[in-house]
């Protein structure tokens, strides 16, 4: 089972981003979202390794992907989750994770992919909007 710590990021205090942490947003509708690098109102969660830190990524995107965490939300305007409910839903779903860590590499892996092809077609849009501008600019230069 992995250990790791959780707590509140703070960008005074904390100046560098070290390899061994990544970082959950916690305020807004996105919270649970993980994040590589620090904003304001996240959550910091170090590991130990590099192994670790992949296997507790994937699984916070994968219940933010699925809305695990709209059952944590809190907060009428914005919400916001709390810290230590944060804390033992994420320990718990890592229990069960670990427990079946088979089927969950597949998973893992399956998410990779999509996120790898919607990478893509993202970028075949930008490059299909590009080519509109670029037609109608020359349809228009000629008047």
């Amino acid at each position: 089972m992995f250990t790791f710590s959780i707590s509140c990021y703070n960008s005074i205090s904390t100046k560098e981003v070290l390899s061994n942490q990544f970082y959950v947003l916690s305020k807004g509708l996105n919270s649970g979202k993980p994040l590589e690098k620090p904003c304001p109102n996240c959550f910091v969660i170090t590991v130990k390794n590099d192994e670790e830190k992949e296997f507790l990524f994937w699984l916070c995107w994968g219940l933010w992907q699925s809305k695990k965490f709209h059952y944590l939300h809190t907060g009428s305007v914005i919400p916001f989750i709390r810290l230590h409910e944060f804390k033992a839903f994420l320990k718990e779903q890592a229990a069960t994770a670990f427990a079946e860590k088979e089927q969950y590499n597949k998973n893992v892996k399956a998410l990779q992919q999509l996120e790898a092809l919607e990478k893509n077609y993202k970028q075949n849009l930008l490059l299909i909007m590009d080519a509109k501008r670029a037609i109608f600019q020359r349809a228009t230069a000629r008047r």
